[in-house]
């Protein structure tokens, strides 16, 4: 029985390279032009339930990855350095003292990077990246640092450069962290969401209080794999609205 890629690239013992041949520790020496250039590493790092149609052979989070990450801490706290890498490529500093104490705050540099990078701007495919960051902290456990980002942004967006950053992407960064996990922020309706983890799946049998592994049941965890592939479209500025969780050209 095969544990899931996803489990391997996060577990501290292993490291277990992505697709592309890129370890966790790799991806977090990047330095900032590399990691804006590159386009298949962020489907990995920030994974979603849904298969990305742009990167095929990135893993997807099946049912045993969003159990391991639930019961082990020590996956958690590698997903929160990939974080933290990524909020210093935008320009942001964080504080982590642990997963329930997290605070993040924009960088003497911010403008700077924001600007560079594209998170000051109406739209780019580093806004679509952000909504891929922030559901995939929630799926997998890290509620209150995708909060936090999400009120940095917030605070960004809205009080500091108040109608630079577009609506449509601030609505899709709110669905992400507000919608019930099943459902992704670019569906318009809850029933689009009838998918791998969507509705009848993994996410809707948690948030119904229905998984019993993680309900005091046997806690085995099932480490078959059962899916391939990542989770929605790469950044395209005429997909759908131009806002959704794909990886960002």
């Amino acid at each position: 029985m095969t544990t899931p890629l996803l489990i391997r690239f996060y577990d501290p013992t292993i490291h277990c390279p992505d697709p592309s041949g890129h370890s966790l520790p790799l991806l977090l020496s990047w330095p900032d032009p590399s990691l804006e250039r590159s386009h298949t590493y962020i489907q990995t790092l920030f994974p979603l339930p849904e298969p990305s149609p742009v990167n095929p052979s990135a893993p997807v989070i099946t049912r045993a990855v969003f159990l391991a990450f639930r019961t082990r801490p020590e996956l958690r706290a590698q997903l929160l350095l990939a974080l933290v890498r990524m909020l210093q490529f935008y320009g942001f500093d964080a504080n982590i003292s642990s997963e329930e104490a997290v605070h993040i705050t924009r960088s003497p540099n911010f403008a700077q990077k924001a600007r560079k990078w594209g998170l000051l701007t109406r739209f780019s495919h580093n806004h679509l990246r952000i909504t891929r960051i922030i559901r995939s902290l929630r799926v997998l456990g890290c509620e209150q640092a995708a909060r936090a980002f999400y009120e940095a942004l917030v605070e960004v967006g809205e009080a500091k450069y108040p109608g630079v950053i577009g609506e449509r992407s601030l609505g899709f960064w709110r669905r992400a962290v507000e919608r019930p996990l099943w459902v992704r922020p670019e569906d318009e309706d809850e029933g689009e969401s009838e998918r791998v983890g969507g509705k009848e799946g993994f996410l809707w049998e948690f948030e119904r209080g229905e998984m019993g592994e993680l309900r005091g049941g046997d806690g085995e965890v099932d480490m078959e794999e059962k899916g391939k592939g990542d989770g929605t479209e790469d950044g395209k500025e005429d997909w759908k609205d131009g806002g959704g969780e794909g990886e960002g050209g």
